[in-house]
């Protein structure tokens, strides 16, 4: 359970920080600890198990937004035009 607190932890730094710099560390701490977690033996239960099929593509769903919001935010400050963008992409992958 260690590992649990653990990652609840770091998720929990990463929910609670409100600058925007200190929430870029916290979630890639928070990501790094669970990718440490994330081993072939986790993934292979996992797919054995019909919810746990379900928390892969979870997962796999939540890394591609994650990896598309690095590509589509522009390095202007369009704020408003990197959340069109990301709305989008969002939308197009619920269709």
């Amino acid at each position: 359970m260690p590992v649990v607190a653990e990652l609840n932890g770091a998720c929990s730094s990463a929910m609670d920080a409100t600058d925007p710099l200190d929430q870029a560390k916290a979630i890639a701490d928070a990501i790094e600890q669970i990718a440490k977690q994330l081993t072939p033996a986790v993934i292979r239960a996992a797919r054995n198990d019909g919810g746990g099929r379900n928390d892969l593509d979870r997962i796999e769903y939540a890394l591609g937004t994650i990896g598309k919001a690095l590509i589509l935010t522009d390095y202007t400050i369009d704020e408003e035009k990197d959340m069109d963008k990301l709305k989008a992409f969002r939308e197009s992958q619920r269709t």
